[in-house]
């Protein structure tokens, strides 16, 4: 059976297109005399590169007789052969010709063609991406929430929006509709980290704090006593934490409890104004079955 034989796996293959690849790129070390020998330089790569993974033998075969030909063309040019020089000049002239007009033909192609739309997650992802850009920064006309419910009749024809009252890990805030703003995010964000800077804190201090008594049981055996304990101010910084986390968190349960009457003031208000709407529209029904049979 006859053994397929790759090229690239060929040591004196390999050999051969190195040899040919050294020589071409030193025929085209760039000149000041000959301004084309800069310019072929790249095309000689981007050909090699081109045609590396060529496995068909009469391709191959090809390949390497056209680049032979090119290495004599190329250093009969370097000799000064005028010839040579100008059908180098010429070669060149097209291939940079063909390759504007490829990107023109390209570039017309691409603007023709026809907008594809997003796919649904795209679109939905775009839109996610547009509303967190919107909403990063507070509305300055924006109202406390805490100022709520609005009063009846306020809102005209439009439905009100009962608030959903949320715990974000300990921190209370009313919902009124998704996706959730950015500044809103960002917000319960930084709360939760400051309080979790607070209990980290307090998990060093008491571990501090063994370690201060072990200090002052020493100094009393020792009988050298200081002015201070080293306990107390370490006892201080303890306390002045907890005092903080405590008041972080019982300002959140009276945010929490107003919140929460807040959504039942807004339950309320909302049920009476689905049922005054709700007489309007019976009444208005009403009138006009007493004006049809008039007519």
């Amino acid at each position: 059976m006859h053994k397929v034989l790759v090229p690239s796996h060929s040591s004196a293959h390999r050999f051969a297109c190195f040899a040919l690849y050294r020589a071409l790129l030193r025929q085209c070390c760039p000149t000041n005399t000959a301004s084309w020998q800069g310019e072929s330089r790249s095309l000689v790569k981007k050909n090699f590169r081109r045609f590396q993974k060529l496995q068909s033998p009469s391709q191959t075969t090809n390949a390497l007789k056209a680049g032979y030909e090119a290495l004599n063309l190329l250093s009969s040019a370097s000799e000064g052969n005028r010839h040579d020089t100008h059908k180098v000049t010429t070669l060149l002239a097209q291939h940079k010709s063909q390759k504007e007009k490829h990107a023109a033909k390209q570039r017309k192609s691409g603007s023709a063609k026809p907008v594809k739309p997003m796919s649904p997650k795209k679109a939905r992802k775009a839109e996610s991406i547009r509303f967190q850009k919107e909403t990063a920064q507070r509305h300055p006309n924006a109202t406390s929430v805490l100022s709520r419910p609005r009063p009846l009749g306020s809102l005209g024809d439009k439905k009100r929006k009962v608030p959903v009252l949320v715990n974000a890990r300990g921190i209370p805030f009313l919902r009124f509709k998704k996706p959730q703003p950015r500044n809103l995010s960002d917000t319960l964000r930084k709360k939760l980290l400051n309080r979790w800077v607070w209990i980290q804190r307090r998990e060093r201090l008491q571990l501090d704090i063994l370690f201060a008594r072990d200090e002052d049981d020493w100094d009393r055996i020792t009988k050298t006593a200081e002015r201070s304990t080293w306990v107390q101010p370490i006892q201080e910084s303890l306390d002045d934490v907890c005092d903080k986390v405590a008041s972080w968190d019982m300002k959140n349960k009276q945010n929490a409890e107003s919140m929460w009457g807040i959504v039942l003031a807004e339950r309320a208000l909302a049920e009476e104004e689905a049922s005054q709407k709700q007489k309007d529209a019976s009444q208005q029904q009403a009138e006009a079955n007493q004006r049809q049979p008039e007519q």
